[in-house]
């Protein structure tokens, strides 16, 4: 994906790590979190030792985390091979070392329990700065998966706050769970990182970019507007229009393309009882508490569901978005579903 327009963000995130900031970077799906960090990491690289750690695959199963967590810390000392090599073919529930650092991790299960292992392995960045007396950066991508676990939650928060040599970033998709975790002054991480929200693209700023990057046609202005500044799909719009094709084929193309994914969106929202309905009311530009037959209770535990499912933004009290401008337009009927 083409990154576009996110230079303030890259410049607060890089500025405010080497001054030892951590951050809490929030937004929609798709809307650029991943490709933000790893432009930043690659920014800091020559400086920091970075670790990029995605929890999506890895949330309800502490024991794939640990060695995943493990995996990556290796590679990023530049050590060959895998965690598996590295214990000469031996499972990855028995023993790992890390020499060069001191640190001897049991992954048996037999001698300790799965958080104290998890403390272990989480003391690991903290102990890379000592060795190497650098800072070190750790980004953990999608932490609202693990919200669940709170346990786990706690753990982290209560180990990594004691670790003056590393900065983190905490990014997460489901808003609400954000800001329970950061935000709520009963938040395991309260007042832990700067916050910073990842809005839509300026229109301005892309089609500046656009000039700079393509022959931009005249009418493909129009699409970029109806796409809303949406980061993903206006990148891959842009890119399509790199190839030659004109502005409705790259357009059609698209919609063509992601029709399947705001399918499933779809289907997902339906197991929530009403939340086509509000969906649809908001996706027309109309208000769920006034326009459907209702009771406003059950109309704000659907906008809470959808917001935790990410499908939805609060701009302001009383007021959403959809996050996805294609599933805005099947389901006001714009694109005829």
């Amino acid at each position: 994906m083409w990154f576009i327009n996110r230079e303030e963000e890259l410049k607060r995130l890089k500025e405010g790590l080497l001054r030892g900031e951590s951050f809490v970077l929030t937004a929609p799906r798709r809307f650029g979190k991943t490709t933000l960090i790893k432009r930043v990491f690659e920014e800091l690289r020559d400086a920091y030792k970075v670790f990029y750690i995605d929890l999506m695959p890895y949330s309800g199963d502490e024991e794939a985390l640990m060695e995943y967590m493990l995996e990556v810390f290796y590679k990023g000392m530049g050590l060959a091979g895998t965690v598996k090599k590295m214990v000469g073919g031996i499972s990855l529930r028995a023993r790992v070392v890390f020499e060069e650092l001191g640190i001897e991790i049991d992954l048996s299960g037999k001698k300790s329990s799965p958080l104290v292992r998890m403390s272990k392995v989480l003391e690991i960045p903290q102990i890379i700065s000592e060795k190497e007396n650098r800072r070190v950066v750790v980004a953990y991508d999608e932490f609202g998966e693990l919200y669940k676990a709170q346990e786990l939650v706690k753990l982290f928060r209560s180990v990594i706050q004691h670790h003056k040599g590393v900065s983190y970033i905490f990014s997460g998709s489901q808003e609400s769970i954000m800001e329970k975790v950061f935000l709520s002054k009963d938040g395991a991480f309260f007042r832990f990182g700067t916050l910073v929200e990842l809005g839509a693209l300026n229109l301005g700023e892309v089609l500046k970019f656009a000039e700079n990057t393509l022959s931009l046609l005249p009418h493909a202005i129009t699409f970029l507007q109806w796409l809303e500044g949406h980061p993903y799909y206006t990148s891959r719009y842009l890119q399509k229009l790199n190839t030659g094709k004109d502005a409705l084929e790259s357009f059609e193309e698209l919609l063509s393309e992601e029709m399947n994914y705001v399918e499933l969106l779809v289907e997902k929202a339906k197991v929530t009882k009403h939340a086509i309905e509000v969906l649809r009311a908001i996706a027309r530009g109309e208000n769920p508490y006034k326009k459907l037959n209702i009771k406003s209770q059950m109309v704000t535990k659907v906008l809470e569901k959808l917001r935790l499912n990410g499908l939805l933004r609060r701009r302001e009290r009383g007021k959403y978005e959809i996050t996805d401008p294609i599933l805005k337009g099947y389901l006001s009927g714009e694109l005829n579903p």
